[in-house]
Order: structure tokens, then C-alpha cells, then sequence
């Protein structure tokens, strides 16, 4: 007989790597009947985009998650486009029962009731604003009573991600416009913000929140001038909690590229780098800052050298003196023909005053342009090349969607970008009082 002693090494290692894998904790199980895929995933929410945390093999439609995440709200599914939100918090392990036909929207949770009371709330919600937006007008402010009732229920829960969502679940109120650009951010800051209390450490990993951001810089820009945004808005981001900065600068940066807000796109992106380095965004948001640079406010605006409907070479910088609206359209751009005739009034107010403006068409059609002129009646200069997007003047201004307007001072240089409506209109009153 061989002494034991011969095996005792081996034997020892097995049993302790053995040990080390069971000594792995679960944190997260599930049971889908004919669920077919060899894995499902957890997505943790980190500066706008999920991002892979954790792996678990399914065998008969069973999986269970084991190892160490930190505590917070990840995405439990098969892709960040197919998975609905659990809540991971140290206490319990969740369950998630369910069947693979219409498995998000009917699954279950057992074992925590944290889950189970979130998933509650998150389903009779947006339940209640289906029917409110379907409902007839006069029956709209029920529904809308009921979501209120329903949320500050849900304000009350003992369970932090129940209270948070009750505060995210709210729907914004947006002011009416305002030449008072600080009196509009305070009534956009409430309206949005009001409810919310940013101490609480699961905002920054729930995606609702960086929605939200982006809903309120959207608003914000669309209400104010953007020098007005960039000054209030640098206040409010530096007041909160570190870990939200960067996630409301690259929410003020999606804002900016919705709206073609190249100006505003690189003031958040300098700030957005400065607050996430590592972030590896970071190259391809450099490259369009640097890009971006001959363009920023108070450099020299390009020249333009295009023939008018006459064919007869016009120069922005024959305008020098006045202030000029760069205005890039096109007779095929239907906001554009829709913000013409508010343009008309503009420039018939402040044109004997020192306005001007410089139409540059992206059509290719010269009848049709010619036609878009007169049919809006559009007095002021007008030059294109009609080679469409390839346009000599979108290239050299960067154009990626029109309308799109370029104000310049009476010096050449570039004073502001992207006005359009009650915001060209505002900056026209500071400019002509």
C-alpha cells in the first residue's frame, strides 16, 4: 500500500481550490423557462453607456451570478438592448423567474423585496403615462393625479432605489420663454430638479438620471442664449456631488451635438475631459475640440466667396461693420422654410440698424433655390455653389445639418453659433436695445 502521505500535497491543493470556488458568493439567480442562450450578462451604468460587470452560464434555462460586484443598479439580460434593471445591494440575492416570450416585460422577482417593490413601481408607472398620453385631453389631468399619488407613495419607500426612481419617475415642468435668461434656468432647475436629492449615492449608476440631465440641457438650450447656459450651467455642474460632473457635462455635450451646437459641444467636451481623463472617449473628443477650434467664439470667421443668383461673386467680408448672421439653408430644408418668415420680421426690425444677413444655400437646384427666395421672400443676400452638402462654405464651417446660423461681429469674428428662434430673437433685443 502506498503511504498517504505520497497523496497529501495534491490532495491539500484540491481541496483548497475547490474550497475557493464554492467560497464564491451569489448575488443574483434566475430561472427562465426556454431561455436558449449559453450566458446572460450584468451592465453596469457608467457615463452614459452600460458596461460589462459580470458573466453567468445558463444551463436549462438557469443561471446564477457569483463573485463580488459593488452595491448599486445594473442591468441583468442578454445585451444592453435586451435587459431590464436589478438592484444589487449586499442583502439579499434576488431571483428572477420568468418565460422567454416577452421575458422584460413579464418576469418576476423573488427574494428581495427591493426589487420586487421597484419593478412594481417602475410598471405602474409607465403604465399610467401610456394611458395619460392616450387618453382624451379633458381626462389627462386624472392620470396625472394619479402618477403624483402613485410617486409620493413611492417617496416614502424604506428602499433607497424605490425613493430614488420616485424622484426620477417625475414628469419635468418647463417654463414658458423668458428674455430673463436667470429667472428661466431657476424655473428649468426646479422643474427638473426639485424632488431630487443628490446626496444619494445610486444616482450616478442609474441611467434615468444621465436621460434626465440631457432633457434639461435640451430645454435649457432651447430657452436661453448659450452663453447664458454656459455660465449658469458651469455653477450647477461644480455643485454637484463629484461623481455626477462628468456624466452632466457629456449629457450637456449630447445636448449640443441634438441641437448643432458645435460651440457648446466643445465648451462641454474641454470640461468633460478634464472631469473623466480616463475615460476612453477621451481621443475622439480631443480631436474634435482641436477640430473645432479655428471655429470657437471670438476667432476670425472664415471668409465666404460664393456667386450670388446673378452669378456675381459675393464676400462676407464685405460686410465688415455690421453684424452678420451667416444663415446655411436650403429651399429642400423644411425647418428652414418654417423659420423664415420669423427670420423676415427679425431682419426687417434690425437690418437700418447694423443687421445684416448672408444666406448660404446647400441646394443643387438653382430654380428651385431662386423660387425658396422669393416665394419667403428673403431680401437679404443670398451666394451657393449648388454643389448641396459638398458646399465650399459648409466645408469650410463644418455644416452637419441645417438650419444652421453663424453670428459675426462688425470686427470678422465669430460671436455665436446655432441661434435660431427665440434665441436669435433675444440676442438681437441684447445686441439693439
Amino acid at each position: 500500500m502506498q503511504n498517504w502521505k505520497e497523496y497529501s500535497g495534491p490532495i491539500w491543493l484540491f481541496l483548497l481550490i475547490a474550497s475557493a470556488c464554492q467560497s464564491q458568493p451569489t448575488f443574483l439567480t434566475g430561472e427562465v423557462e426556454g431561455l436558449s442562450r449559453d450566458s446572460v450578462y450584468l451592465y453596469k451604468w457608467v457615463l452614459g453607456r452600460w458596461e460589462k460587470a459580470a458573466a453567468a452560464k445558463v444551463e436549462n434555462g438557469k443561471f446564477s451570478f457569483r463573485g463580488s460586484v459593488s452595491p448599486g443598479i445594473y442591468l441583468w439580460g442578454i445585451s444592453p438592448q435586451e435587459g431590464d434593471l436589478v438592484v444589487i445591494n449586499g442583502k439579499d440575492v434576488p431571483h428572477i423567474r420568468g418565460q422567454v416570450a416577452q421575458l422584460f416585460q413579464t418576469y418576476t422577482y423573488e427574494k428581495s423585496p427591493e426589487n420586487e417593490e421597484l419593478l412594481r413601481l417602475r410598471r405602474h408607472i409607465n403604465t399610467l403615462y401610456q394611458q395619460a398620453s392616450q387618453a382624451p385631453p379633458d381626462q389627462r389631468e386624472t392620470f396625472q393625479k394619479a402618477i403624483d399619488s402613485v410617486l409620493r407613495g413611492a417617496e416614502k419607500s424604506t428602499f433607497n432605489a424605490v425613493r430614488v426612481y420616485s424622484w426620477l419617475f417625475r414628469f419635468p415642468t418647463v417654463p414658458p420663454a423668458s428674455p430673463n435668461a436667470a429667472e428661466t434656468w431657476k424655473a428649468i432647475e426646479k422643474g427638473f430638479w426639485e424632488h431630487v436629492r443628490w446626496t444619494e449615492a445610486l444616482l450616478p449608476g442609474i441611467p434615468e438620471t444621465f436621460m434626465r440631465m440631457q432633457g434639461f440641457w435640451q430645454n435649457a438650450l432651447a430657452l436661453m442664449p448659450e452663453d447664458s447656459v454656459w455660465k449658469y450651467g458651469e455653477a450647477w455642474v461644480k455643485s454637484l456631488p463629484s461623481a455626477l460632473q462628468a456624466a452632466a457635462w457629456l449629457a450637456l455635450l449630447d445636448a449640443g451635438q441634438r441641437f448643432q451646437l458645435t460651440e457648446t459641444m466643445v465648451w462641454a467636451g474641454e470640461r468633460f475631459i478634464a472631469a473623466a481623463p480616463t475615460d476612453p472617449r477621451r481621443p475622439q473628443i480631443e480631436q474634435f475640440v482641436q477640430a473645432e477650434g479655428a471655429l470657437r467664439r471670438g476667432q476670425p470667421a472664415p471668409d465666404i466667396a460664393l456667386p450670388d443668383v446673378e452669378g456675381k461673386i459675393r464676400r462676407l467680408s464685405e460686410l465688415r461693420g455690421k453684424w452678420v448672421l451667416i444663415d446655411f439653408w436650403a429651399s429642400w430644408c423644411r425647418p428652414c422654410r418654417v423659420e423664415n418668415p420669423r427670420v423676415v420680421q427679425l431682419y426687417q426690425k434690425y437690418n437700418s440698424r447694423g443687421f445684416e444677413i448672408f444666406g448660404v444655400s446647400l441646394d443643387q437646384n438653382r430654380e428651385a433655390w431662386i423660387q425658396a427666395i422669393q416665394a419667403d421672400k428673403l431680401t437679404w443676400i443670398h451666394v451657393s455653389d449648388l454643389k448641396g452638402w459638398q458646399s465650399a462654405a459648409a466645408q469650410l464651417y463644418r455644416v452637419s445639418g441645417i438650419p444652421f446660423t453663424v453670428l459675426v461681429d462688425p470686427q470678422g469674428r465669430i460671436a455665436a453659433k446655432g441661434l435660431r428662434g427665440p434665441n436669435l430673437e433675444a440676442k438681437l433685443k441684447e445686441l439693439f436695445p
